[in-house]
């Protein structure tokens, strides 16, 4: 019988947020079995707590991060937090943030990943719980595709389209979505835009924090930072980066092969809602 999990000792991360360009520190901290994954405003004057599952997720506001909300209190941004805690199967944790944003960084996962393993891992003595799927069943929302089939844990397969003359397509599969393969394939894949969309982001208040230090920049020829991409296919990486965080806002890990064709998150949030109806929950 697996068991839940939370981290060993506190551990936290500083910079400054994408979307809001102000200074961010989250501080992750050991929490109880059946606890979940909770956020806390320690800005806010209530300290307001949101659980980063589904009934707090705000699909309509996720076009360029996940975001949750409750009482008035909201948090964007959230996906590579929920993607390290999400591969490194950590059932529980308490993520004390001082923003409405956690930080950046260098738009990756990485450090995140680091200070987690730095963190360690720590067994609680209560059985874990998974949504399984056993039947296999398709999804789709505009020109996003998705489908599910049962599977005796996490893997991914994930194609990405544009109509763009340096990125047209991309493919991957991630057969075992766990911590050593999460570091090593998918956390250190940068977030990207394309140069178009800079100035239309900045004028609604979006990717006031980004720069070439943390994102990814496509031209019409190619890639405008100085620095090289780390892999060849990154940007499929980070969209994988991206699905791994949102499907954790169902509350629990998911056993299934899950299939994505142009996944985004404000359709993610919407797939992992249909995959809660079709999946049991299961050990």
């Amino acid at each position: 019988m697996e068991k839940q999990t939370t981290i060993s000792k506190d551990t936290a991360v500083s910079g400054i947020g994408l979307h809001t360009g102000k200074n961010s520190k989250v501080v992750f901290k050991p929490a109880q079995a059946n606890t979940g994954i909770k956020f806390i405003r320690v800005d806010l004057p209530k300290k307001t707590e949101i659980k980063a599952d589904w009934t707090n997720a705000q699909g309509i506001h996720a076009v360029r991060g996940s975001v949750i909300a409750k009482n008035g209190a909201e948090i964007s941004t959230i996906e590579h937090i929920m993607a390290c805690l999400h591969s490194f199967a950590i059932d529980n944790v308490i993520i004390e943030i001082n923003s409405a944003e956690p930080p950046i960084l260098d738009g990756s996962a990485l450090e995140f990943a680091n200070a987690l393993v730095k963190a360690g891992v720590q067994e609680l003595d209560c059985p874990r719980e998974y949504f399984i799927i056993d039947e296999p069943f398709d999804f789709k929302i505009e020109k996003t595709k998705y489908s599910a089939a049962p599977n005796d844990r996490l893997a991914i397969d994930c194609a990405i389209g544009f109509d763009h003359p340096f990125l047209k397509y991309q493919h991957l599969i991630i057969d075992s979505i766990d911590r050593d393969n999460f570091i090593k394939e998918i956390a250190p894949a940068k977030t990207f835009c394309f140069d178009f969309e800079i100035e239309y982001l900045q004028q609604h208040n979006l990717s006031l924090g980004g720069s070439f230090d943390n994102a990814v920049v496509i031209g019409a020829q190619g890639i405008l930072n100085k620095q090289p991409l780390r892999y060849q296919d990154e940007f499929v990486r980070h969209k994988i980066l991206d699905l791994i965080g949102d499907l954790y806002l169902a509350g629990k890990p998911i056993k299934a092969k899950i299939i994505a064709d142009k996944p985004g998150h404000q359709n993610n949030i919407s797939f992992v809602k249909e995959l809660i109806k079709k999946a049991r929950i299961g050990g």
